[in-house]
């Protein structure tokens, strides 16, 4: 069987601020830092044997990676694939914002959720698409292998409901804390579960 480990990056001050932010590149903050320095304990206490690791090629995910201390002989691979959804015009901005200077966006963003997408941006419906066949193409790939995934809320999300529901309609009903680990298994038959969401 394969198993994958997905791990969401430490906090920014993006997300302090509560910005909509997905292809910005901010470092961690201190309480991100933090949070991964904790991450690498709990693998250690889990004692997974890591095989081949792969990231998002943005900041927050390279710096969550470098904290975890991966055995430098294992190969690390960065994506553009595994990267946040991209907000388009709307990066960078609170909801407030969005609200004053976006009027005609806020029904759409409420009741279009699933194909919304800001000028420049994608919805989630893409950014879904993007990430499993990346994730599909991995798990085909390094078969029977522990892989290790340094990635984004919004990724981790659309994967879940992807591979438990074959489509959107599970996103909103996980909660990925910054820094959590989400284990997900896919049998030899092909038959995938996941032993942990949000640990």
């Amino acid at each position: 069987m394969t198993e994958i480990l997905f791990i969401r990056h430490g906090e920014t001050d993006c997300n302090k601020k509560h910005l909509y932010y997905g292809h910005s590149n901010p470092s961690l903050n201190e309480t991100g830092i933090n949070q991964l320095k904790d991450t690498k304990k709990k693998l250690e206490k889990m004692n997974e044997k890591i095989d081949i690791v792969f990231s998002s090629d943005l900041k927050r995910c390279r710096e969550s990676l470098e904290l975890l201390g991966i055995d430098k002989n294992i190969k690390q691979h960065f994506s553009e694939n595994l990267r946040e959804l991209n907000f388009g015009i709307l990066e960078g901005k609170t909801y407030k914002e969005i609200e004053n200077q976006f009027p005609h966006y806020v029904n759409e963003m409420k009741n279009n959720w699933r194909n919304f997408k800001a000028e420049g941006g994608e919805s989630l419906s893409d950014l879904q698409k993007r990430n499993a066949t990346e994730i599909n193409k991995i798990k085909n790939k390094h078969k029977n292998k522990k892989i290790l995934v340094v990635a984004h809320a919004g990724v981790i999300q659309s994967l879940i409901s992807y591979y438990l529901f074959n489509n959107l309609d599970g996103y909103w009903q996980f909660k990925l804390d910054n820094g959590s680990i989400t284990k997900m298994t896919v049998m030899n038959d092909g038959f995938i579960y996941f032993n942990y969401i949000n640990k």
